[in-house]
């Protein structure tokens, strides 16, 4: 068995060097056959030359490098495209969820038969995000009430087969939602488990606005519609 993760970076000197080097030796530690996928996802910073010495180094790195930044779901698909073992996944790559937390739910769907596996984050936070993503995660599984809850939690692992199968294809913050949405419908064995989620210590956040909130929740409006519709065929 082995694991294919896509890292996908935007802007994220300050973190790249740290993130990359402590998954890879979690993972070998852990002796996990995997390959690492990093996605220069149109960083304007020094991200491509820290990524370019690291993947001279280490022989488990692929890197991609996308001129433009398409959004944050076309980067990681960009990655999956090289993703050719028996899981594949993504996570962040700002260092807010570990690389000991990463493998081990990769472990999880691996020990267990899972079809799906992913984060749940551990945050005790009163913020406005907090409270915002609380209300979606809430309405979410008023239309799709699976097992996984924290609909932006990260990582999110698969099996190759069923990431296939599924073949998401959304190009911005909604391809967390559509990877569970489209497993949920095909009735995948689904499961999260607890991650501790740190506090970034370098570089810029990438909040969520309003805005792009309020787009996630027409797509998740949409495809709820698109199922009621096609029952009805």
């Amino acid at each position: 068995m082995s694991l294919s993760l896509v890292i996908p970076f935007y802007n994220e000197e300050d973190n790249v060097q740290e993130v990359v080097v402590d998954l890879i030796q979690e993972f070998d530690q852990r002796q996990i056959s995997y390959s690492l996928i990093c996605v220069n996802n149109g960083s304007t910073d020094n991200t491509q030359t820290i990524l370019n010495n690291l993947s001279g180094k280490y022989h488990q790195i692929k890197t991609i490098t996308l001129a433009i930044n398409k959004g944050y779901g076309f980067g990681v698909l960009q990655g999956l495209k090289l993703a050719n073992d028996n899981y594949i996944g993504y996570s962040v790559g700002d260092g807010q969820i570990s690389a000991a937390d990463i493998a081990k739910v990769y472990e999880v769907i691996k020990r267990d038969g899972l079809d799906y596996c992913q984060g749940k984050r551990k945050k005790k936070d009163r913020s406005w995000r907090r409270i915002s993503t609380w209300c979606f995660n809430f309405i979410f599984h008023l239309f799709f009430p699976c097992p996984v809850y924290d609909i932006g939690s990260n990582p999110k692992i698969m099996k190759k087969d069923v990431y296939i199968e599924i073949n998401p294809s959304s190009k911005g913050w909604f391809i967390d939602s559509e990877v569970i949405i489209k497993n949920y419908l095909r009735k995948s064995k689904m499961r999260e488990i607890f991650v501790s989620h740190k506090i970034r210590k370098k570089g810029e956040s990438k909040h969520l606005l309003p805005f792009t909130i309020y787009e996630i929740m027409i797509n998740v409006l949409k495809w709820r519609f698109k199922v009621w519709f096609s029952k009805n065929l």
